[in-house]
């Protein structure tokens, strides 16, 4: 019963949502074109675990029971990963690290306008994690099963998606694109907005990844006013406004999602 809970489940999971936006395209996938054979049993096998890891928890998982959601021998499974610690690895390597070098390549464009430097890093950052919710989900609770080194290089990249952040939205402070708030605390809010997407995202709804996450970026920049025709003056807004105006905004987004999804 539980293998066949399991792969109807991880099935489902694995089921794409193509992105037309190329800078969406980056986060969304970090799967070739054509995988072969060996990639897509290893995804097979990040899946299972992903959807036993939330559902057992890691510490009540075993190898066997990956091998078994799977339908493969542990001695096949061991092919790929030599234990339920380096599945956990890999997991938070597809989603953390890989969330802070796509970063990076934005934040050091220092010749791209802040707005649109913010748009492409909601973009990416939601897509990235729209295309892996079981992932990002298991890596948020195991973090701490992690050994200390894998803990360390995942704080680190945290840390460095909310350093990204930060520079693209102070760059836009100090340009005059954005209203003048706290940087950090505007950083950590639409990374907040783009991570609880791994919890309420229904890949089977009415609207796609894509239109999720365009609106994610049209409500960082709205909150940050860089919308002129809501702000003409450009006053200052507090950061407690735009925790607010971000808040509304996802609170009506998940109300269309619910009730679209009920039709």
């Amino acid at each position: 019963m539980t293998h066949r809970v399991i792969g109807s489940i991880a099935r489902q999971a694995s089921r794409t949502n193509p992105l037309g936006n190329r800078e969406m395209t980056k986060g969304l996938t970090a799967a070739k074109t054509r995988p072969t054979r060996n990639d897509a049993q290893r995804q097979s096998i990040l899946d299972a675990a992903s959807l036993l890891f939330i559902d057992k928890g890691f510490g009540g998982t075993n190898i066997n029971d990956i091998a078994e959601a799977v339908g493969v021998s542990r001695t096949a499974l061991y092919y790929y990963f030599q234990s339920k610690e380096s599945i956990l690895a890999a997991l938070t390597e597809e989603v953390t690290e890989k969330a802070g070098r796509l970063a990076q390549t934005v934040s050091r464009r220092d010749r791209l306008a802040p707005d649109a430097a913010l748009r492409q890093l909601v973009l990416q950052h939601s897509g990235l994690i729209l295309s892996h919710p079981l992932q990002f989900r298991v890596v948020e609770r195991s973090e701490g099963d992690l050994p200390e080194d894998g803990r360390a290089a995942a704080e680190g990249a945290r840390r460095a998606v909310l350093d990204h952040f930060v520079r693209v939205i102070q760059r836009g402070i100090d340009s005059g694109h954005f209203r003048r708030t706290d940087a950090r605390v505007a950083a950590f809010s639409i990374i907040g907005m783009c991570n609880w997407c791994a919890w309420w995202f229904d890949r089977e709804g009415v609207l796609s990844a894509e239109a999720v996450a365009g609106s994610m970026a049209e409500f960082a920049l709205r909150a940050l006013g860089t919308d002129k025709s809501r702000n003409p003056n450009h006053q200052p807004l507090s950061a407690e406004d735009a925790l607010g105006q971000m808040r509304d905004a996802l609170g009506v987004l998940e109300s269309q999602i619910r009730k679209t999804a009920r039709r």
